[in-house]
């Protein structure tokens, strides 16, 4: 008979797990230069994680854990793609896989960094290719790289890509995405996003002045959910927005469910309301056709328990957080 319960034995399979994926966590330490996934809208930000990154707690198992899913996915997609090129028309290779990646600013430093995931190689070309392997719900919703910069969790893999190519001079490049299915290949051109890239390049010449000073910019005006968003909210950064009792959720599955949500919100009360008419006006058909639609109903047993008004307040008992209610505001 086994002595312990295979409960047990799953419970301690997990903190196993989570012990040996928090011993393989890299320690951060403050950095010299924007590394290329790391465009904020927020400056401020930015110089806080070439300065205090080693500062922010670490991440949790779960976290560490979704990391490594993404590495492992990332790089099983770079296999598929060497073995894709022999059969493509044209054939291209894959190369220069974690190619070390530098662009200067206007003052000569190195202001951003990287390491570009592969180039592809066809007809005299050798275009960068990122490659995400993000949450489904984030890729779900994206179909052109301009989709990218409409979620806070995908414009940064947006910004990464474009320095790559401004770096190299490339005027394009590809994301591949991973999703359910076939993975998805985003061809993107350099000139129609110039204006952002030499925003991100400006933006990064400014962290790099502040560092050097040890200063910080101004607060990020206008963008409380950005500011919410922030590892570094709340601890070395207080803008004044702060709200007591407030509980800040950093959770790209939720923001997108939330975004979602809102979208077919209206849609979504004007079905209920329609459902709610066409059911009232149809009560008790039990066959019937309208136009396209058939229209089957049934009968069905309802039990109610009617008690004295006095024997029930006798056995009624209050809970004061047996209910829950919810009020979601989307915020400018």
């Amino acid at each position: 008979m086994i002595a312990v319960s295979p409960y047990d034995i799953a419970a301690s399979i997990g903190v196993a797990w989570a012990r040996v994926l928090e011993r393989e966590r890299h320690p951060t330490s403050p950095h010299p230069t924007v590394y290329a996934s790391a465009w904020r809208p927020c400056t401020r930000r930015m110089v806080l994680e070439l300065t205090h990154c080693d500062q922010l707690p670490p991440h949790s198992a779960n976290t560490l854990a979704k990391f490594r899913r993404g590495d492992d996915r990332e790089r099983d997609l770079l296999i598929d793609l060497t073995r894709i090129g022999r059969e493509a028309e044209p054939a291209f290779g894959v190369f220069g896989q974690q190619q070390r990646f530098a662009l200067k600013d206007r003052k000569g430093r190195v202001a951003i960094s990287g390491k570009v995931d592969a180039r592809l190689k066809f007809d005299g070309a050798e275009p960068p290719i990122e490659v995400k392997a993000w949450s489904p719900t984030l890729v779900d919703r994206i179909e052109t790289f301009d989709d990218l910069f409409e979620s806070p969790w995908t414009r940064s893999g947006a910004h990464q890509l474009l320095a790559y190519l401004y770096g190299s001079g490339e005027p394009f490049g590809f994301l591949l995405l991973d999703r359910s299915g076939l993975p998805l290949l985003l061809p993107v051109e350099l000139d129609p996003h110039l204006d952002r890239m030499e925003d991100f390049l400006t933006r990064a010449q400014v962290a790099l002045d502040h560092r050097e000073a040890g200063t910080l910019p101004d607060f990020l005006v206008g963008d409380a959910a950005e500011c919410q968003r922030c590892p570094f909210y709340g601890g070395h950064c207080n803008p004044p927005i702060a709200h007591a009792g407030t509980q800040v959720l950093t959770d790209p599955e939720l923001e997108e469910l939330l975004q979602r949500r809102e979208a077919v919100r209206e849609a979504g009360q004007e079905y209920d309301r329609l459902d709610k008419e066409v059911k009232a006006r149809l009560r008790g058909i039990e066959s019937g056709v309208a136009g396209a639609f058939a229209i089957q109903g049934k009968w069905g047993k309802q039990s109610r328990l009617e008690l004295p008004e006095a024997l029930r307040k006798q056995h009624t008992v209050v809970d004061p957080r047996g209910r829950f209610t919810l009020e979601i505001t989307k915020v400018a």
